[in-house]
């Protein structure tokens, strides 16, 4: 109408189509350094729980021992077990720590616990001394109910019955073949304890060393309790000197051989 030309449809769209392209282009651009820092992030947390993990704010401040029994030196356990305060806790490996205590002789059972953020508890049970054990050499040693060579002393304990074995391991072996030995030596009351010298095996069972020379026969019990109860009831009736042998495997009926020279 006054002249001028009408504006052309690409004036109008040319600005607008400039502008969406540039938006476009930024938004992955946008999200790639989204990524990259969020990556950057990740890697720094990651090294500093990492160097959290090393540093002497995690590492072992103590080791406590708590065990039931009293043979084994607390020190010993915290030696075998290879934990080190200062080390990091998470290096601690608490099934071969227990592993490594579970060698010592005297122990039967043994766990141990982290407890963060930086003490290292050490549980123990200790097996008990049951007899001493003496071999033909006169080697001593002290065995549990399982025959497991728990020690091996200079002399035997006194508040302990004796077997006599054929051979004796080191320490931490078991000894085989004395199971009825043991089962006999169970059953020894105290006021046996200073009757019997020692139980040995023989081809009717056990057999008890007394005092003064004299064998007694036990034969094959099954807990040895009635035939030791038989035995503490002829020795309260007899004159030892003048007995020879003493037969309690059928413990109702005890058969004694006396030295008729001596004794008439």
């Amino acid at each position: 109408m006054d002249g001028q030309p009408p504006a052309s449809p690409t004036d109008e769209s040319g600005p607008p189509d400039k502008v969406g392209t540039e938006s476009v282009e930024e938004k992955p651009a946008v999200r790639r350094l989204w990524w990259v820092w969020s990556l950057l992030a990740l890697v720094v947390l990651t090294v500093g729980a990492f160097a959290a993990t090393r540093s002497a704010l995690l590492d072992v401040d103590e080791v406590l021992v708590d065990g039931v029994g009293g043979r084994l030196d607390r020190l010993l356990v915290v030696e075998v077990s290879g934990i080190r305060t200062g080390e990091p806790m998470v290096d601690v490996s608490s099934e071969a720590a227990a592993r490594r205590v579970a060698t010592l002789p005297w122990v039967a059972e043994a766990k141990v616990v982290r407890d963060w953020p930086g003490t290292v508890r050490i549980w123990f049970v200790e097996r008990q001394a049951v007899v001493n054990a003496v071999d033909p050499t006169g080697r001593w040693a002290l065995l549990d109910g399982s025959a497991t060579v728990l020690e091996t002393p200079v002399i035997p304990e006194a508040d302990l019955p004796t077997i006599r074995v054929d051979r004796l391991g080191p320490e931490g072996t078991r000894v085989t073949g004395v199971g009825p030995l043991l089962e006999a030596a169970s059953a020894v009351t105290t006021d046996l304890r200073a009757w019997i010298v020692a139980l040995v095996p023989a081809g009717s069972g056990v057999r008890a060393e007394l005092v003064g020379g004299v064998d007694a026969d036990l034969g094959r019990g099954d807990d040895y309790r009635d035939e030791m109860r038989s035995l503490a009831t002829v020795l309260s009736r007899v004159v030892l000197g003048c007995v020879v042998s003493i037969d309690v495997s059928i413990h109702e009926n005890p058969v004694v051989r006396r030295d008729e020279v001596r004794c008439g």
